[in-house]
């Protein structure tokens, strides 16, 4: 079950909240100017262009999505679709691989 979006004003009490579960542990990013596919826990698809993710010590996955950059929502559950592939990995799988 996901955890509740950690939301603050400033990007310093984010992190600081962020924290109070665990220290991060990793963080990757990823730029494409033609996109990627991601699938929520709904099965919702979005395209993104740019995605930053936070690997926290609880093993939980977190980013700021669509631009809000005041929340880190929990993204543990989502799944990104490899395009060499063209199969739906997991955010772990995706985070600790080369490939999108």
């Amino acid at each position: 079950m996901a955890h509740s979006p950690i939301t603050s004003d400033t990007h310093q009490q984010l992190m600081i909240d962020f924290g109070v579960d665990g220290p991060q542990v990793g963080e990757k990013n990823i730029s494409l100017k033609e996109g990627f596919l991601v699938r929520d826990e709904s099965g919702a698809e979005k395209n993104y262009t740019h995605w930053d993710v936070i690997h926290r010590a609880d093993e939980t996955y977190w980013s700021p999505l669509d631009g809000d950059r005041k929340t880190l929502y929990d993204i543990t559950s989502y799944e990104i679709k490899n395009k060499k592939s063209d199969q739906w990995v997991s955010v772990a799988e995706w985070f600790t691989s080369e490939e999108l």
